[in-house]
């Protein structure tokens, strides 16, 4: 779950390596359009208010509008670029003579584009546009995007109902079977889409003799990785709802779980809520309060600094996050700067943009003036993705850190969010991350050092965890 803000497109710094840049209070006047470098968005700024549009060659579609200020130091500009940074990325807009006519309030194309705003073949051509243009892994995933766009194209007409163009568009995204793919529609048009879906799978069913075992009791998680702590801490301290767990193991090893990259801000919420009503008080009150990247940093940090503490008679650490989906890049990052001695770069990403990438922008791992030098354990599995591959990516540069597990999900892009003419929402991957050998983990997972023969399959995977602890133990545990 690794997302970036809206108005964020993600460039390089390498734009304006030989430029000058000032900061946008001393600036004189920003006033113009901004095209992204890649990504589909359009900037256009007149005496200090802003409004951002998602562009393809047959939409445009205002995202946000604001007064520019509120970037405050984090905006620069050199020449006609403007950057924002933001945590470990750089964003960058180029400034245009014009916004393209579809932008243009009054222009026939403007008008076009408006009229046909719920057409079915207008939203899905626009879907398809998008990730034509701006996914980075057709040939990676071994999609040929002629021959998908032939399959589910002819599917759509103008009488298409919602539910069915949700349910065509939701398939044809499931099948690129990437985590960092996803749509979203109103409840009542996913749920009659979801119907429709089953009726069309009953019919399918029906004609198949195959007989098929009882699924086994559907695990989560955050359930799991309860019972390791249950298990191996049973006197250790949880806090945020179980996002972060530690406490020391028989052998004075120091075990400290993470559950999430993010979720780490003290809002005062209740331990004894349930998980979802946690994670759904936990949303609503960083909305209000506009939480971010810095915000979560500072409340891993602030965390750390009691764990750290607490276990530092320990002969060695367990980083435990198996069971962790992402959140934040910089968290995970944030936390190996306790035991990097030394700033370095870890790995690189780039954009797509057009039939190539943006420039390469290089990522720096933070580092500590007193870093901990006792052995570090990193456990993963599959179920560590997104945000905590990208500690994982990291991690792959700090020889003092030991993986144990199996390979993680393998989706690194920041997602990229965009917005339908008829108001659905969905996203995409449009970012490659390389290590400093060039090697790209997408589809593939970031490998172990010591590897353990945990199932890929999420339910296996969990109820392996929980078979072994009632048999010989955690394994990832016992091999550190």
């Amino acid at each position: 779950m690794k997302q970036f803000a809206i108005f964020l497109i993600a460039a390089t710094a390498s734009i304006i390596t030989a430029c000058k840049s000032t900061t946008i209070s001393e600036e004189k006047s920003l006033d113009g359009v901004y095209e992204s470098v890649g990504y589909g968005r359009v900037l256009k700024i007149v005496e200090g208010e802003f409004i951002l549009a998602d562009v393809t060659k047959y939409s445009c579609i205002p995202l946000m509008n604001g007064e520019i200020s509120s970037f405050a130091d984090a905006l620069s500009i050199a020449n006609d670029t403007l950057s924002i940074q933001d945590g470990i990325n750089r964003y960058f807009f180029v400034k245009v003579k014009d916004a393209p006519t579809v932008c243009k309030a009054g222009s026939p194309e403007r008008a076009a584009a408006e009229a046909k705003a719920n057409d079915p073949e207008h939203n899905f051509e626009v879907l398809w546009e998008t990730f034509k243009t701006h996914y980075a892994y057709f040939e990676l995933r071994k999609i040929d995007p002629n021959a998908m766009y032939a399959t589910y194209r002819p599917l759509v007409t103008s009488e298409t109902s919602d539910a069915e163009l949700f349910m065509i568009m939701n398939e044809m995204l499931e099948s690129f079977d990437d985590a960092h793919i996803s749509i979203s529609a109103p409840d009542e048009i996913e749920a009659a889409a979801k119907a429709l879906s089953d009726k069309n799978n009953l019919k399918v069913e029906s004609n198949s003799t195959a007989i098929s075992e009882a699924p086994k009791k559907r695990l989560r998680n955050y359930q799991v990785a309860k019972m390791v702590a249950d298990e191996y801490i049973p006197t250790g301290t949880s806090i945020k709802n179980g996002n972060l767990r530690w406490g020391k193991l028989k052998d004075n090893v120091g075990y400290i779980q993470i559950n999430q990259m993010m979720g780490l801000v003290d809002l005062g919420l209740s331990d004894t809520l349930s998980w979802r009503n946690y994670w759904m008080a936990y949303f609503e009150e960083g909305e209000r309060l506009e939480l971010g990247t810095p915000e979560e940093v500072a409340g891993i940090n602030e965390s750390l600094d009691i764990i750290l503490k607490e276990l530092a008679g320990t002969s060695a650490l367990i980083i435990d996050v198996r069971f962790n989906g992402g959140g934040k890049d910089e968290v995970g990052m944030d936390v190996l700067k306790r035991f990097n001695p030394k700033e370095k770069v870890v790995f690189s990403k780039k954009g797509r943009l057009g039939d190539g990438f943006t420039p390469i922008n290089y990522v720096t791992q933070p580092a500590s003036e007193n870093p901990i030098k006792k052995p570090v354990y990193l456990l993963i599995a599959r179920e560590s993705a997104s945000a905590t591959e990208i500690m994982a990516l990291s991690a792959l540069s700090l020889p003092n850190i030991v993986k144990i597990g199996s390979r993680t999900e393998g989706v690194f892009s920041d997602v990229l969010d965009k917005e339908l003419p008829n108001g659905w929402e969905f996203g995409l991957s449009s970012e490659v991350y390389l290590d400093m050998n060039d090697n790209n983990y997408e589809g593939l997972g970031i490998p172990p050092d010591v590897e353990i023969d945990y199932p890929r399959d999420t339910q296996e995977f969990l109820h392996k965890v929980v078979a072994d602890l009632s048999s010989e133990g955690d394994i990832a545990i016992i091999k550190h």
